[in-house]
């Protein structure tokens, strides 16, 4: 004990600071000075010293008021440029928010504009058609009665100067309409007499007009034989004096645009057509100049931009409101309405006035660009092509002319055709100018900056103002301080005098020594203090001989350890976020009490990695010792917390264990400070212990040779075993290991691989069903809590009238089986379930103030217990696969969510809202705890009495069962009738009570029950055909005729409960890749005992890796992928979907392996194992490109198994 207490002490810190009493003897030795000699000089000295000082002290003055003066005119040349470039900015960043605000109005007009046009044009047509219908005249021999009047108020809200309908002719039709069109011309008279009488027009009225007995193009007449369609004029306004009032085809100059209005039933838009404004090629086109200036009037400049839009006329225009969204191919094009309208009159009263200058350059992917610039309310061409200036390239707005709704302030609700995307659509691209610019530029950055400039000059002369009166005073100070030296001086000797006035460099050192200190004593004070100290900023360059020194040292005797939850990835992987947080909080809180008892530093934790050391901050020669103690402490800790975690987070929680690594060594331990410092261990021992963690092995202690050594040196040989064969350590290469059992019970050498099953494996199975049996119990418990509350609840609200009230208990007990009749004749297609009532939420439930009998709760236990008694040993269909069933059931339960487009109040109302939006969104599944029970006990009973072989197996047995289910899901119909049997039991009447205290609960419950487990067959075809019609029924359009909401409602909530069993039965497909294998490894062997049994036929080693991609493919994704178009589960569809397509992916590249390894591990014969490993050398073939097909019996019996 002595030699030891004398090493421990060796390691210590020391303090050895002995320089005080050397200091001390020499100033007494100063200070004793006799002081005799020639006191003159040292007087002189003194005075130099003195003068030395004034004229240093005035250098230094000066010196600092050198460095004012500079700074002040950096200063001010600083605030000059920074006031100058803040209010330059400012106004730039005013000048960008007023183009932007101005653009956004612009976008929204021209939009809102284009909407009404294109709006008064759709209604005229849908009138026309209407009037059509009802005259009984077919087109094109339609004609439009009033047409001047409807005309000209298409005029007026529409923006157009010109106005027509072209009725669609065939070649066929051609001579009888010519015909018809010159019978029926009356039409005319009577639009010139509402024009000439209109107060708005402002065109050329025409006197006389001409009939037209042909249909005519521009050079005159179409020939006979030219082939249609036509689109003739008929009826137009305004009548231009130069033409002909109808017959002009529009088809002939317009083929593509009236073919794509046809073919994708859109709106169309023309060339541009701009006239040029010099006289010589303006005298070239009379006639067009002459039709413009007849529908404008002289007053307007009839060379300016104009374009034609050309609208469809549908012969079943009257069938709906937004026609745009039906079928184009219902939709019979029968003619067109052209309208004309001038790019001026879409820019024009946008903007107020003084909002000048905004350029806008219309143009199209045609190649045509014309530009404008808005003034206030008007609008001015200012010519072709983009001529904004390049300058203000960059503040642009851009948009095509089909997507200006989206600019609408107010909401777009236009419902005609759409605007075509495809035929030279165009845009519009909104400029700033200079003349904008200009209104928000002003003098003031200069005006600002002189101000400033002017602020820092006063503030500098009253500065030198005062510099002059302080230099006096300083002056006077320092007068009076050379007298005082010189009085000091000649009192005291000089040593007494520099610790009177001691100089800078000595004030310095002085503080240096102070704070001088070991680094070690430091980092043992932070770590003391729990890290909470604030450090002081650490500058470059800092060394040892500061406070800013960082904190850190070498440590050469500790141990450290890596300790990591084996299984931790697959478990988390099916649990909830808080329950994974549940199980880390509570095992390292334990870890962390253990940590203080033993005397152990933790450093940290990693995910599922906790690291600690001993021999730090406190040295000490029992480090190994202590950190063996604490992992074999760790290690029993948290197999007692999982085994009671187990109860509330669910099956395998017990079998999660620690796999600890030590390695003793030096380290560098610090504290790299800053924001949330952190104390540190680096260096080879830490690599080290971390690889003797990772190449460890499940509950055991692995450490290195160098701990290992220290243990036998103290006297724990009996703790260290040899482990066999050397371990391949990462950047290690093979090293010895040891294993260390600081219970003493070690003893024989440990194998580095699998570990083998001892003799108390039985008790083992027995606790983990018990363990089982207690989570479903919590589980169930649960839920029969929430059916009371929301009963009591439901109890506890006013009655409506007429409403059906519950009973207090249940007279008649549902049978097992319907009258003469199986299991499965009682599935229905849509389960009924209750309607959501308001005034629940004045009401709500509160599960957790329920408190359950001791018989209720006996019942339960009882009744789960002997559920678990009636599965039997199989490796797959077992009763911890029915909990596995029941966690995923549970889970997806949970993650119910409500739609993510709804905003919820926090308010009362807000969560009634709340409630009432999960009813509908939810299709009442939420609102129901009873629902919530029957699928959870569904999923409990869902393979009791399982025999460990698929149906088809039973029929080809000739089980009794098939007689009993006429040959028809036998072990499903067979699960249900032995499950509700002993539930029906009289030992159970309480349970039944409170769980469905009526006869009508009662029959609700059984047929939730019912549906659920056999939606659990997936091989019956009836019940396949069934569930995929009642899919499109629910989900497919117009496929809700004819029944209430609240039926088609019902048979969503039917699907959803049957899709959330069947996704909960294989949850082992869509989980992590570990929980895959393992289930996968079970149901494999399940089915090879059945074959060696002799009850199958066919050996799954022959099938098992193509049937699983098949499984895959045809049934486990598209059933995710269905479970996520349910719209109820949040992000576990996601979640499911996303582990099915990397598991599939991961079988297709490891299955051969993964069955390779299967097979050897179960001890399939040589030539089963022949047969595997030859199908896996030609498996990479075009055999396996794809999953086999639908019928694929290989993958048949994979799912039926499942």
């Amino acid at each position: 004990m002595e030699q030891a207490q004398q090493s421990k002490e060796s390691i210590l810190p020391h303090d050895e600071d002995d320089s005080s009493d050397d200091d001390y003897s020499l100033a007494h030795e100063s200070f004793t000075d006799d002081g005799t000699g020639d006191e003159q000089p040292q007087k002189r000295k003194n005075k130099g010293q003195e003068a030395n000082i004034a004229k240093q002290e005035s250098r230094a003055v000066h010196l600092v008021r050198f460095l004012v003066i500079i700074l002040l005119l950096a200063v001010t040349g600083g605030v000059a440029y920074g006031v100058y470039y803040y209010v330059n900015e400012a106004e730039s960043d005013d000048f960008q928010e007023d183009f932007e605000d101005s653009s956004e109005k612009v976008l929204d007009a021209v939009g809102s504009v284009l909407d009404q046009s294109l709006g008064a044009i759709d209604n005229f047509m849908v009138s026309i058609v209407s009037n059509a219908k009802r005259s009984e005249n077919a087109w094109p021999y339609v004609v439009i009665p009033d047409f001047a009047v409807r005309a000209a108020k298409v005029l007026s809200l529409s923006k157009a100067s010109v106005f027509g309908v072209y009725p669609k002719v065939s070649a066929a039709e051609r001579p009888t309409w010519e015909q018809w069109a010159l019978e029926n011309d009356g039409w005319v008279d009577d639009s010139l007499r509402v024009q000439r009488e209109d107060p708005t027009f402002s065109g050329v009225n025409v006197d006389s007009w001409y009939p037209a007995d042909s249909i005519s193009g521009y050079q005159g007449p179409l020939p006979v034989d030219m082939p249609g369609p036509h689109y003739p004029t008929y009826q137009a306004a305004p009548i231009v004096p130069i033409f002909s009032a109808y017959g002009w085809d529009l088809y002939q100059p317009f083929q593509e645009e009236l073919n794509t209005m046809e073919s994708e039933r859109v709106v169309t838009m023309g060339r541009t057509l701009n006239l040029p404004s010099n006289a010589e090629e303006l005298a070239e086109q009379p006639n067009t100049i002459n039709w413009i200036s007849g529908i404008i009037g002289p007053d307007l400049d009839p060379t300016e931009p104009l374009v034609a839009f050309y609208y469809p006329i549908v012969e079943n225009a009257t069938s709906g409101v937004a026609v745009a969204e039906s079928d184009p191919q219902n939709h019979k094009v029968v003619g067109v309405i052209a309208m004309t309208i001038f790019w001026r009159e879409l820019l024009q009263n946008i903007l107020s006035p003084g909002s000048d200058g905004m350029m806008v350059v219309i143009g199209s992917d045609c190649n045509q660009t014309f530009t404008y610039q808005i003034f206030g309310p008007t609008a001015k061409f200012v010519g072709r092509g983009d001529l904004h200036d390049p300058e203000h390239s960059k503040m642009t707005k851009f948009t095509y002319l089909h997507n200006l709704g989206s600019y609408s302030l107010r909401g777009r609700s236009y419902t005609g055709f759409p605007l075509s995307q495809d035929l030279c659509p165009y845009w519009l691209k909104l400029y700033a100018s200079d003349t904008m610019q200009d209104e928000h530029e002003t003098n003031n950055p200069l005006i600002f900056t002189i101000v400033a400039v002017s602020i820092f000059v006063f503030t500098s002369l009253v500065f030198c103002l005062y510099d002059c009166v302080s230099e006096r005073r300083q002056r006077k100070v320092l007068r009076v301080a050379v007298q005082s030296t010189a009085v000091v001086s000649s009192l005291f000797p000089q040593v007494v005098r520099d610790r009177i006035f001691p100089t800078n460099q000595q004030s310095k050192q002085k503080s240096a020594d102070r704070r001088v200190e070991n680094a070690k004593l430091r980092l043992q004070q932070f770590l003391r203090s729990d890290g909470d100290g604030d450090e002081p900023e650490q500058s470059p360059g800092a060394n040892n001989n500061n406070s800013n020194a960082p904190i850190a040292e070498l440590f050469s005797d500790t141990t450290v350890m890596f300790a990591d939850i084996a299984g931790f990835t697959a478990w988390s992987s099916v649990r909830e976020p808080a329950q994974v947080f549940t199980l880390l909080e509570t095992l390292y809180g334990a870890f962390d009490r253990i940590a203080q008892r033993r005397g152990v530093f933790k450093v940290e934790t990693i995910g599922d990695s906790y690291v600690a050391v001993t021999g730090l901050p406190e040295p000490r020669v029992d480090h190994a010792i202590v950190m063996a103690k604490f992992a074999r402490d760790c290690r029993e800790r948290m197999t007692e917390l999982t085994e009671k975690l187990g109860t509330t987070l669910g099956p395998d929680t017990s079998d999660l264990q620690l796999r600890i690594g030590l390695n003793s060594g030096p380290v560098t331990a610090g504290v790299l400070r800053g924001e949330r410092s952190r104390f540190q261990l680096f260096g080879d021992t830490v690599n080290t212990a971390a690889r003797m963690e990772s190449t460890g092995v499940v509950s055991k202690i692995q450490v290195s040779q160098s701990t290992a050594d220290l243990l036998k040196k103290a006297g724990k040989s009996h703790w260290v075993t040899k482990r066999e064969g050397e371990v391949e350590a990462k950047g290690k290469g093979k090293i010895q290991t040891y294993f260390v059992d600081p219970s003493g019970r070690g003893g024989n050498s440990v194998s580095s691989g699998e570990e083998t099953i001892d003799d108390d494996e039985f008790q083992v199975m027995d606790d983990k069903t018990r363990r089982l049996v207690d989570w479903n119990v919590e589980i169930l418990t649960k839920l029969i809590k929430q059916v009371v509350a929301r009963r009591e609840a439901w109890e506890s609200v006013p009655r409506k009238k007429g409403l059906k009230t519950q009973a207090s208990s249940n007279s008649n007990r549902t049978s097992s089986r319907i009258e003469q009749g199986t299991v499965l004749e009682e599935v229905k297609e849509v389960i009924e379930l209750p309607d959501y009532d308001d005034r629940l939420s004045q009401a709500p439930a509160n599960p957790a103030s329920i408190e359950l009998n001791t018989a209720v709760m006996t019942q339960l236990r009882e009744y789960v217990s002997l559920i678990a008694s009636m599965y039997h040993g199989n490796p797959f269909h077992c009763f911890e696969h029915a909990s596995h069933v029941t966690m995923s059931v549970v889970k997806l339960l949970s993650r119910i969510v409500a739609p993510s487009d709804r905003v919820i109040r926090t308010t009362q109302d807000g969560k009634a809202e709340l409630a009432s939006t999960l009813h509908d969104h939810t299709y009442g599944i939420t609102s129901d705890p009873l629902t919530q029970f029957a699928c959870v006990f569904a999923a409990l009973i869902h393979d009791v009495d399982h025999q460990g072989v698929p149906n088809t197996t039973l029929l080809a047995e000739d089980s009794p069962l098939v007689t009993t289910y006429k040959g028809k899901s036998m072990a499903e119909q067979n699960s249900v009738d032995i499950s509700w049997k002993l539930l029906m039991e009289d030992q159970f009447e309480d349970l039944r009570n409170i769980i469905c205290p009526t006869s009508e609960e009662m029959t609700r419950f059984r047929q939730l029950v019912v549906n659920s487990v056999m939606a659990t067959d997936i091989m019956d075809k009836d019940l396949k055909t069934l569930r995929n019609q009642r899919w499109e029924k629910a989900f497919s359009e117009g496929s809700r005729l004819g029944e209430s909401q609240q039926v088609n409602t019902n048979r969503k909530a039917t699907i959803v409960i049957e899709h959330l069993i069947q996704a909960s039965d294989v949850a082992h497909t869509m989980q992590h890749w570990h929980i895959f294998r393992k289930w996968n490894e079970k149901l494999f062997c399940e089915m090879y005992e059945a074959y060696r049994a002799g009850r199958s036929d066919k050996n799954p080693a022959e099938f098992w890796y193509k049937g699983e991609i098949g499984f895959f493919d045809f049934y486990i994704i598209p059933l995710a992928k269905k479970l996520s178009d349910c719209g109820v589960f949040g992000v576990s569809s996601d979640e499911y979907l996303s582990y099915a397509m990397k598991n599939r992916e991961e079988w297709e590249h490891r299955g051969q392996e993964v069955v390779a390894n299967m097979l050897t591990k179960f001890e399939v014969p040589d030539e089963v194992v022949g047969t595997e490993t030859e199908y896996a050398t030609t498996a990479t073939g075009d055999e396996s490109a794809g999953g086999p097909a639908e019928d694929n019996s290989e993958s048949k019996t994979n799912s039926d198994q499942n």
